[in-house]
């Protein structure tokens, strides 16, 4: 029976993405897996988020990232409080909070190279328009095809509080 030991879930706050983490929360109860919050910051490029870890004291930095920690605890909470509606009890399992900047893809692949990550529940916000969005195709995809591990594809109309 295959059973994932670390499961990582990035989080940008959109509903789908709510969904991905609500999933990630029952697998991890099902498996009793360590799970990992992951926010990027968009924009954000290597180097300056490697200065800003070095100076995060000295900058003001650590608010930032407390706050975005403290916004994926809430988001949790917010999911958790969903599926005790739904008739599912979750327990208060750790967290492991990953707060960063930088390429998407790239910050996932490093962290499940780095963690050793057996799944990845993400969000997909559907293909983007046009020829250019057609032959690139979305984030997700990238991850899938460039990921040594599992993905779990959350899809916008996959749970039933969003299909309202």
């Amino acid at each position: 029976m295959y059973a994932a030991k670390k499961i990582l879930v990035p989080v940008d706050y959109s509903n789908t993405s709510r969904a991905a983490l609500s999933a990630a929360l029952q697998l991890a109860e099902d498996h009793d897996s360590e799970l990992w919050l992951l926010h990027v910051v968009d924009g954000m490029d290597d180097a300056l988020q490697s200065a800003l870890d070095n100076l995060a004291e000295e900058t003001g930095v650590s608010e930032v990232i407390e706050a975005a920690e403290t916004s994926l605890l809430e988001a949790t909470e917010l999911e958790r409080t969903r599926a005790r509606e739904a008739g599912r009890t979750l327990s208060d399992r750790e967290l492991k909070l990953r707060v960063t900047g930088g390429n998407w893809v790239d910050v996932c692949l490093q962290l499940i190279d780095d963690e050793q990550i057996d799944l990845v529940i993400t969000a997909t916000h559907g293909p983007k328009k046009g020829p250019l969005g057609k032959l690139l195709g979305t984030r997700s995809q990238k991850l899938l095809r460039e990921s040594p591990c599992s993905i779990f594809i959350v899809k916008p109309k996959g749970y039933p509080y969003l299909r309202d």
